[in-house]
């Protein structure tokens, strides 16, 4: 018996110790300073705000943690960034389908046109770190990726 509660202590104590540090994710302004950083192309987006947000995606800024999101200072242009903190898992699949929308659509609208702009939708980034939603359109897309990956996993 004392064996039992020795082993249940000790098994306590690691999931307080490692559980805890493992779901904490770094703040968007820390991720955001990190893509700028690795960037080259940044500078042909501009950073928008909640009716960016409705506008892009038909989403609410309100209804997510954190939101960082860059669209193309030209309407020629595809890059965007778009990375959201969410409260669940529910609220990350509409998101996703959000994300899915807006690609099929711009891939319409450059379809027959662009060549160099659907490539580029064609070849996006997509990733889901716990509860944060990296979508990423760029010449830097894969680079930007693992910027993300590296950066949210950094505990504040």
């Amino acid at each position: 018996m004392k064996k039992i509660f020795v082993l249940l202590s000790v098994l306590i104590l690691a999931l307080l110790s490692f559980g805890c540090h493992s779901a904490e994710q770094a703040p968007l302004s820390q991720v955001e300073a990190d893509l700028l950083a690795a960037s080259q192309n940044l500078s042909g987006m501009e950073k928008g705000d909640g009716k960016t947000l409705k506008r892009y995606y038909g989403l609410n800024m309100s209804d997510y943690q954190e939101v960082l999101i860059y669209v193309p200072a030209n309407y020629m242009d595809v890059s965007e960034i778009l990375v959201i903190k969410a409260s669940d898992s529910a609220q990350l699949d509409l998101i996703e389908g959000a994300v899915d929308v807006r690609n099929a659509m711009q891939l319409e609208s450059f379809g027959g046109y662009g060549p160099k702009q659907v490539e580029l939708l064609e070849n996006h980034e997509f990733k889901i770190v716990g509860n944060t939603l990296f979508y990423c359109v760029s010449p830097e897309a894969s680079t930007l990726k693992d910027t993300f990956v590296k950066s949210i996993k950094n505990n504040p």
